[in-house]
């Protein structure tokens, strides 16, 4: 597998599975846009692309000696979200676990597409901007290398 094929696979499972998916839909009144990069000239739209997932960053690490290709996929998700949930005392922005929830789906999503070997140890991270919510992972991915040589010429 090379990476524009693990690109793609992570692009159909992000957008097909249909857990995600349902969720969004329940949860927004929409499904999820999927992004292969952002361009920060033109961001996704507030009002008509969110909830977004999207793949941010990947890094390859391979060589001739190594028996596995590597990368690091970075995916990151955003909601838009007003509402504050105020019980007592206690102030909870529903956008925060509503941007947590989605990264955790998106991640499921991928182990369930069963595109190579991730690694469950992924790393998370997230961003208020309230209104906008971002949540974002580092997943570990590994592949065996194809020790298949070409036939002579």
């Amino acid at each position: 597998m090379n990476t524009a094929e693990l690109i793609e696979q992570i692009r159909i499972a992000l957008s097909k599975d249909s857990v995600l998916t349902e969720w969004c839909q329940q949860t927004f009144g929409k499904t999820q846009t999927v992004c292969i990069d952002i361009d920060e000239k033109n961001p996704p739209e507030p009002e008509t692309d969110y909830p977004v997932v999207a793949v941010t960053s990947i890094r390859q690490v391979r060589g001739d000696s190594a028996r596995e290709i590597s990368w690091e996929l970075e995916i990151g998700v955003g909601v838009i979200d007003e509402e504050i949930i105020t019980n007592g005392n206690c102030r909870t922005m529903a956008g925060f676990i509503k941007a947590e929830t989605l990264r955790e789906l998106a991640e499921d999503a991928l182990y369930r597409a069963r595109i190579a070997s991730l690694d469950s140890n992924s790393e998370s991270g997230s961003i208020s901007l309230y209104p906008l919510f971002i949540s974002g992972s580092v997943i570990p991915i590994k592949t065996l290398k194809s020790n298949r040589r070409g036939l002579p010429g």
